[in-house]
């Protein structure tokens, strides 16, 4: 028993010291081993390097590329926009509301013409047949009536004055001619109606009236001559066209009758109206013809009227309406124009 024990002691006890030099031994065995692994490393490194190095004095150095230098971008051409010139801004002035003047009816025009009026049976002792008639229109304060004063006729007729109308009442046998019918004409170009009474075209047919009748459209076609014992019936004057304004507004008229004749001799003058002519005649002598033989005419879109007959030769009341007519026929003419200017 006491045997079992001290062998099982001197197990424990060299068991020990056994397992003690085995550790040393492994592990000076294994600081061996590591110092080994590391001379060996060391030598295959050198080994390494002197063969790259030899290798490296055999081949040509291959010099490694250089980078490319980074190269700007190039600018980018962009086209400038074009800029379309605009006008410079000005300022402008606040709109002002603009005001259209309505144009003046007939009626209220007709309150402002301006008419010369002369008239060589002032003084006769006979009815002043035009100047009734303008009293009866209630035109007689447009008027300016300068009678039979030829000098003051001219003088008007030059002056600087725009008439809307011109009345020659040339019956009692005063010569109106020459410088009156230049002045005439360019009233006419003014813009003027003018009516015109004339019984003497005979005797100053290739004078300074020729440009008168021309712009109208019309000629002296022969003299008309009364006798102390012809029918009076021979010199009644037909109405051309009875419908026409000139005999419906603002007053009725139908054939005119000869009534207590005062002139006899050179009666008037008879018209005709020229080829391709817009003048009309009116009245005559005879019913149905209207281009030769006339006694009244209308021209330049009723601006001007032509009588060359005598007024007083006529019933006084109906030449007083005819007068009448003529006047506000010759005014809506004027009116016209002024509306187309």
């Amino acid at each position: 028993m006491k045997r079992r024990l001290l062998i099982l002691l001197g197990v424990v006890v060299i068991m020990p010291i056994l397992l003690a030099c085995n550790l040393l031994n492994s592990f000076f065995n294994d600081s061996q081993d590591l110092e080994s692994t590391r001379v060996a490393l060391a030598i295959q490194q050198t080994s390494i390097a002197i063969e790259q190095t030899s290798r490296a004095q055999v081949e040509p150095t291959i010099a490694e590329p250089e980078p490319e230098p980074t190269s700007m971008p190039h600018p980018t051409l962009t086209q400038p926009a074009i800029v379309e010139p605009t006008a410079p801004i000005i300022e402008q002035p606040a709109p002002t509301e603009t005001v259209t003047e309505t144009p003046k009816t007939f009626e209220e025009w007709l309150k402002d013409v301006r008419i010369l009026y002369y008239d060589d049976m002032y003084g006769s002792g006979q009815p002043m047949v035009i100047q009734d008639a303008l009293d009866g229109l209630r035109l007689t304060r447009n008027t300016t009536n300068v009678n039979d004063a030829m000098g003051n006729l001219l003088s008007n007729l030059n002056s600087s004055t725009d008439w809307d109308l011109v009345i020659i009442g040339a019956e009692s046998r005063d010569n109106i001619s020459g410088e009156y019918f230049d002045a005439l004409d360019v009233q006419l170009d003014r813009g003027a109606s003018i009516i015109l009474e004339i019984w003497y075209i005979d005797d100053v047919t290739y004078g300074r009236i020729q440009p008168l009748l021309q712009r109208c459209g019309i000629a002296f076609q022969e003299d008309w001559q009364r006798d102390y014992d012809d029918n009076l019936n021979l010199y009644v004057v037909y109405l051309l066209d009875p419908e026409h304004p000139l005999f419906t507004e603002p007053n009725t008229i139908s054939m005119l009758t000869p009534y207590g004749v005062i002139w006899y001799g050179d009666a008037g003058d008879f018209l005709k109206v020229k080829p391709d002519s817009e003048a009309r005649l009116l009245g005559g002598i005879l019913p149905k013809d209207a281009s030769k033989f006339g006694l009244l005419a209308e021209c330049l879109e009723g601006r001007m009227i032509w009588q060359t007959f005598s007024t007083h030769d006529y019933k006084t009341q109906a030449m007083t309406d005819l007068w009448q007519n003529y006047i506000m026929h010759t005014l809506k003419a004027r009116y016209n124009v002024l509306q187309e200017e």
